[in-house]
């Protein structure tokens, strides 16, 4: 379904709020989208027929709804990213860094004030994107999920 509509599938990384928020956003637009028609079509009940042809035309908005959502989704974008930005120091790895992971980030069910902070070390066996990584095992076994860079410590030997 998400092929045939265009939709490109991505996780985000694990235990990234910021994320949320930009979901958030985006259900917000297409919800509005969709009050918008229903309050102007007069939330009329139809026939099965007209409802699903009603149903298409309302999923796809007119060009220049869509262009407003477009350009209302990256001015929110942009403003996150410089709130976000002024708090954080990104931290950048190599392949084949050793590195630390949170321990809160991995276990969040399982934290308690007598944990570790920091649990590994792993190493970066890719880096996805920017600030994104792949670890693994020293003993070589993967990790399942990405890791972004505010949840790692570079691992000192």
């Amino acid at each position: 379904m998400c092929q045939r509509l265009g939709i490109v599938h991505k996780f985000a990384p694990t235990c990234y709020p910021q994320y949320n928020g930009q979901v958030e956003v985006m259900n917000r637009t297409i919800f509005l989208g969709i009050k918008k028609n229903l309050l102007e079509s007069g939330a009329k009940c139809y026939e099965e027929d007209q409802n699903s042809t009603r149903m298409r035309e309302m999923l796809d908005f007119n060009n220049e709804g869509k262009d407003r959502a477009i350009v209302k989704m990256q001015k929110y974008k942009q403003t996150m990213a410089k709130f976000f930005n002024r708090m954080v120091k990104n931290r950048y790895f190599v392949i084949g860094d050793l590195v630390l992971r949170m321990f809160k980030a991995s276990r969040a069910k399982d934290v308690n004030k007598l944990n570790p902070k920091w649990e590994g070390p792993y190493r970066v066996k890719k880096v996805v994107g920017p600030g994104t990584y792949r670890l693994e095992e020293l003993s070589g076994k993967k990790i399942e999920h990405t890791w972004h860079g505010i949840y790692l410590k570079k691992y000192y030997v």
